[in-house]
């Protein structure tokens, strides 16, 4: 376990962290809304292999990624769609509003990201690739992806029924409960109450609110 301040101001302690997601970990840390977060580094494929075995996710959920900056966003989907409807507001304008903050953005991927993280649509006639996008204003989370200088591939972690409000739950019980799947570690910044991120669909010609959380 790894305990660090909820305001990031002993960053430093993250130093262990940061070389553990280098070397291909997997670990649990707060992301700033409902629930704590698996992460790992986006471009270590093992890693990502790994983390989609822990969570028992493969195929079955749509993976997000906690980028640094737009440019991320940038370099692993296809961006925002240009407004087409008269009166339409630019989303490129108000996402630079908002961001970053507790919105996740779904977005059509980009050629850059592992297609083990995208979701498929068979219902629709063309299949789409789709990936959440998240930019965090969680001070911990920040200085993990600072140090880290990468994006980190993100799925919400939850020890029962209840907890999707708490952040920082019990290191002892997510340890418990997925160390042995192979869990490297898990930070602890603490308990927050927090919502669930706002997440809105911008895949297609107009974006559409999946889900009112806090942003």
């Amino acid at each position: 376990f790894v305990q660090v301040e909820p305001d990031g101001s002993d960053a430093w302690r993250l130093e262990p962290v940061i070389e553990a997601l280098k070397e291909g970990a997997v670990g649990i840390i707060p992301t700033g809304t409902c629930n704590l977060a698996f992460v790992c580094d986006l471009g270590n494929r093992s890693a990502v292999e790994k983390l989609l075995e822990i969570k028992g996710a493969r195929g079955s959920q749509r993976m997000s990624i906690l980028c640094r900056s737009l440019q991320d966003v940038d370099a692993y989907t296809q961006g925002w769609p240009p407004s087409r409807a008269p009166g339409q507001p630019d989303m490129f304008k108000l996402v630079k509003r908002v961001l970053p903050g507790p919105y996740t953005f779904i977005l059509l991927a980009g050629k850059e990201l592992p297609k083990a993280l995208t979701n498929v649509d068979k219902g629709k006639s063309k299949k789409r690739r789709e990936v959440g996008v998240r930019l965090p204003d969680d001070a911990v989370a920040q200085a993990i992806l600072q140090q880290l200088d990468r994006p980190l591939l993100c799925s919400t972690a939850a020890t029962g029924p209840g907890d999707g409000a708490i952040m920082g739950q019990d290191a002892a019980v997510l340890m418990d409960r997925y160390g042995r799947a192979g869990l490297d570690f898990v930070v602890d910044a603490g308990p927050r109450l927090a919502e669930g991120s706002t997440v809105i669909d911008c895949t297609g010609a107009e974006p559409v609110v999946l889900r009112q959380g806090k942003g």
